[in-house]
């Protein structure tokens, strides 16, 4: 079934060889015609593709073509990726490189001249095995479909179709209740849209019931290139929550929990079936020790780190992702860190949360290809080689909860593809320069920084989106304004109980100015009495509010209902806190509101009874639970 993906991988490769970028690059190593010619047969091929996945069901021949196909386009897409990284790597030695950077550039494989020859060998290699595959496609009578149009579903994400009342009760009928869902899923998936099907795919590399959420799933797609490049101004974060919307109409996903720009959601049993069924061969979820890896596995998640060992005998060069949703157990995880910087050469996802060696390798920088790594949650981990800057290609990087970690690495202003960045560090003063200066940087979160007493002072971040601050006992101050988050819509404050939330967007009101966010939560502060007052510069713009943990916070100001396009308030184990305001009518976009653990809170508005219910109960959606007794 991975045959179907074909069609979306032949249009990421075509549109990253017409972007701009590719372009220029390929005209400066004088590559240019090798890689048009390389376009125009990949273009030929897939004109047909979408009439070739619809027809290989009852064609043998067919599939074998498709599968020489996608073993083709594999190989492709590692020699972009190859071309990426050298282009990204010349563009760090011209930034920031010293002159033993450069010397030592020239005079290495990654000189111009030499890089030349070896990618122009590789490119003829690559479309001769192309065209001798392109050629048989007049074997088959294929139509000419070269867009696909299959319709795009979108509707909000409340709730999905598939529940477990559809398949429960005696075996026999659900049994029967499952035969009759499975098929109308599949065709579902068979109207999808060529781009969601590789996306849908790897939500197989989890157990089922497993919690998703947005950031962690859009993060994965963008590292393995599933995202097609924005056409406008939206960011790849815009477009692949864009597809968890699509999604989400046809039923796909469930039990969502939507915070504005944050949110969670789980797939059903039955969706999990299918979403294995059409990533056999390409992805698999390994949970038992009976089962044989095949060869052109690409994706690979185990539900027990001790499964891992059943990759010794496996050729597994091919492999692009190496997954834990679990957590990496303490015993093997120095072996599996070794394989995987011996073996997989072409890896681009990494995950070794939970992970305990006491050191990165210095050899870490040799996965060129990596873009994703999270070795977050490891105890022992006390510093890190600072190759790991020489990763250019790298997007995520998950470094929080490493408790022992001295220092971050010098150099992460090389970083230059870097957009999620989270970490926590021993540094009483940590190098938010060199962090500025990660241009592509859009989710920041620091978390654990005992030391650390100020941040941000005075530098521009200019792309960051979201910004998480949690767990810094020390921090006493914390500067944003517009002029130097431009950008931000998300903030998160949590656990940091020294922190002055009225003084820390500017020197004084003066300089206090408007951000756009959209989402503010306050988690776990005791010192929060009532709401910050800078809250109001979000009038416009905040569509989210939570306050969660927060013992001693006793009201909610009077002007909370001018935040008029409020659309979900959240509060939380906030014992104190007696009312809400009473105008709280002229929050007419608020469609959601849950009050929980808060006693006198709950009793005043609880559900048609409550003395102050006449108050909420325009809200749309209400959810209101008291503390347990």
């Amino acid at each position: 079934m991975a045959e179907s993906f074909l069609f979306s991988i032949a249009e990421s490769l075509i549109a990253k060889l017409a972007s701009r970028a590719f372009e220029e690059a390929s005209r400066v190593v004088c590559l240019y015609d090798d890689l048009q010619d390389l376009t125009n047969t990949l273009s030929l091929v897939k004109d047909v593709l979408l009439d070739a996945q619809q027809k290989q069901q009852h064609d043998h021949q067919l599939r074998q073509w498709l599968t020489q196909l996608k073993t083709v386009f594999s190989d492709a897409e590692d020699l972009l990726d190859e071309f990426e990284c050298q282009t990204l790597r010349k563009e760090v030695v011209k930034a920031h490189g010293s002159t033993k950077d450069k010397v030592s550039h020239f005079f290495s494989t990654s000189n111009p001249l030499v890089f030349r020859y070896k990618m122009a060998q590789q490119i003829k290699d690559i479309s001769i095995r192309l065209d001798k595959v392109a050629n048989n496609r007049n074997k088959f009578t294929l139509q000419r479909i070269d867009v696909d149009t299959r319709v795009v579903h979108r509707r909000d994400m409340t709730h999905s179709r598939v529940s477990d009342s559809d398949v429960i009760g005696r075996k026999h009928d659900k049994e029967k209740k499952k035969d009759d869902i499975l098929p109308a899923l599949k065709l579902s998936y068979d109207l999808m849209p060529s781009y969601l099907r590789q996306c849908f795919a790897l939500f197989s590399l989890y157990p089922k019931d497993y919690q998703f959420v947005n950031n962690e799933t859009t993060w994965l797609w963008g590292a393995l290139g599933l995202i097609a490049l924005p056409k406008t101004n939206r960011t790849c974060e815009e477009v692949a929550n864009q597809y968890l919307h699509e999604l989400m109409s046809r039923s796909f996903l469930q039990d969502f929990e939507n915070y504005g720009t944050m949110y969670g959601f789980r797939i059903h049993d039955l969706v999990h079936d299918l979403a294995l069924f059409v990533a056999k061969d390409e992805y698999l979820y390994m949970s038992s020790n009976v089962q044989n890896i095949p060869d052109n596995v690409r994706h690979l998640s185990f539900a027990d780190s001790s499964l891992f060992s059943n990759l010794v005998t496996k050729k597994s060069a091919g492999v692009r992702t190496v997954l834990f949703p679990n957590g990496v157990a303490a015993a093997n995880c120095e072996a599996i860190l070794k394989t995987c910087l011996e073996k997989f050469k072409r890896l681009r996802v990494l995950d070794l949360s939970g992970a305990t060696f006491e050191t990165l390798p210095r050899n870490i920088a040799k996965l060129r290809h990596l873009r994703y790594l999270d070795i977050s949650r490891n105890p022992n981990i006390k510093r890190l080689s600072e190759s790991i800057c020489k990763l250019q290609s790298l997007q995520v990087l998950m470094l929080d909860g490493c408790m022992e970690l001295e220092a971050l690495p010098k150099g992460l202003r090389k970083l230059i593809s870097l957009r999620i960045f989270s970490f926590g560090t021993k540094q009483t003063v940590f190098p938010v320069n060199e962090i500025a200066k990660l241009r592509s940087l859009e989710f920041l979160n620091v978390e654990s920084c005992h030391n650390v007493e100020s941040i941000f002072g005075g530098v521009k971040f200019p792309a960051l989106k979201t910004l998480c601050v949690s767990d810094c006992q020390s921090l006493k101050s914390l500067r944003l304004d517009d002029q130097n988050f431009p950008e931000l819509e998300t903030l998160v404050v949590d656990n940091c109980n020294n922190l002055d939330l009225e003084m820390w967007n500017g020197h004084n009101e003066e300089e206090s100015s408007k951000m756009k966010l959209k989402l503010v939560a306050f988690s776990g502060l005791s010192q929060l009495v009532t709401l910050p007052k800078w809250l109001q510069e979000a009038a416009n713009s905040l569509q989210s509010l939570l306050v969660l943990n927060c013992p001693n916070i006793k009201t909610v100001p009077d002007w909370l209902p001018t935040l008029t396009n409020l659309k979900a308030l959240t509060i939380r184990n906030c014992p104190k806190l007696v009312s809400l305001p009473d105008n709280m009518h002229h929050l007419s976009a608020l469609e959601n509101l849950r009050i929980e653990g808060c006693a006198d809170l709950c009793k005043k508005y609880e559900s048609y009874i409550g003395e102050f219910w006449p108050k909420i109960s325009h809200i749309k959606n209400i959810y209101i639970n008291g503390p347990e007794a």
